[in-house]
């Protein structure tokens, strides 16, 4: 996008009193202009086809039309960057990340403390392309749980950051039931939604998918998702420990980076990195880990990214065997497994 031009904003609320808070917080910022507000779903829709904003904040909770059913309305024909914000819980959002949200803002309290965090969504939103949604996943029937106790022999590292959610189900949901690796995922997004995100890929994916614990042992067929506010590490014989972020010079925590080191580290050659959609250059030193130590490692391509930066900088960087298309990495992770 043109520096110079205003990030142009569609704001899709029932309430008039957030509509007029929504508006006095984007204004505040000088390269944000709105160019419509709608009081329902059906409206929002519709201003959307008209105004072609940049970017959507969407409510979830309306009359008429619901959020969720105008998300999949444009997502599913002209896509825009929809910001949710709204009142809610976990399973709530991972719901309206799945038909094709970029972000969301939590609504709790005062207003004025979602400000700078609704901006900087909103700038980040104006900056990436809105693809057509995904088919949703079903639920799938999985396969009784893998024993505990034996680490799997290969382990996959995958760092993730705008776009995440959306692209970690499309992967997960294809990987087999008799996937024998385990894996490891950085997904940075707000705070208290790690538990949301791990309970909706688990449901749509043959794996077992789930928030990591200290002493939890990655076994085969499992996947682990770092927790807030702790780095995860894993040692040789495949057991996690967490980490307060006693380096105050880590940007990100989780940080990618830290966790695909400690893979290099301990799996060497039976490791595999991914880095993937996402705004930065978290993981780039880790990627290198595992190139460095014989590993293999893997990009998404600038095609299938919401955001071509944390992967654009790895690729940039030479530590990138294959550049792939989203749609392509589940079935190369199964076949260097089975190598």
């Amino acid at each position: 996008m043109n520096q110079n031009k205003k990030i142009r904003v569609l704001i899709v609320d029932d309430s008039i009193l957030m509509r007029e808070a929504i508006k006095n917080i984007l204004e505040q910022d000088i390269s944000i202009e709105i160019v419509g507000m709608a009081s329902d779903g059906k409206e929002g829709v519709q201003k959307a086809l008209v105004l072609k904003p940049d970017v959507i904040t969407m409510d979830l909770r309306m009359p008429i039309m619901t959020g969720f059913e105008a998300i999949q309305n444009i997502m599913s024909g002209l896509p825009i960057p929809i910001v949710v914000v709204s009142s809610m819980d976990s399973t709530v959002v991972m719901k309206a990340l799945s038909i094709g949200a970029m972000d969301f803002v939590a609504i709790s309290g005062d207003i004025d403390v979602i400000a700078k965090d609704l901006i900087s969504k909103v700038k980040i939103a104006s900056r990436v392309k809105a693809l057509r949604r995904l088919s949703v996943k079903p639920y799938i029937q999985k396969v009784p749980k893998p024993p505990r106790g034996k680490a799997a022999s290969k382990m996959i590292a995958i760092g993730v950051y705008t776009g995440g959610p959306q692209s970690l189900q499309e992967i997960f949901s294809n990987l087999p039931h008799d996937f024998r690796a385990g894996m490891l995922v950085v997904q940075h997004m707000s705070k208290g939604f790690i538990e949301g995100l791990a309970e909706w890929l688990n449901m749509t994916s043959h794996l077992h998918v789930q928030v990591a614990r200290a002493g939890d042992i990655v076994s085969p067929g499992t996947i682990m998702i770092a927790p807030d506010d702790y780095h995860i590490r894993i040692d040789s014989e495949g057991r996690l420990t967490l980490h307060e972020n006693a380096d105050k010079a880590v940007l990100h925590v989780p940080s990618i980076g830290l966790m695909m080191k400690s893979v290099a580290e301990a799996f060497g050659e039976d490791a595999i990195g991914v880095i993937m959609t996402g705004m930065g250059t978290d993981g780039v030193e880790g990627i290198r880990a595992i190139k460095g130590s014989g590993g293999r490692t893997i990009a998404q391509d600038e095609h299938t990214s919401v955001v071509f930066g944390m992967n654009k900088a790895a690729i940039d960087s030479g530590s990138i065997d294959e550049v792939l298309p989203l749609g392509g990495i589940a079935k190369r992770l199964v076949e260097l497994v089975k190598e």
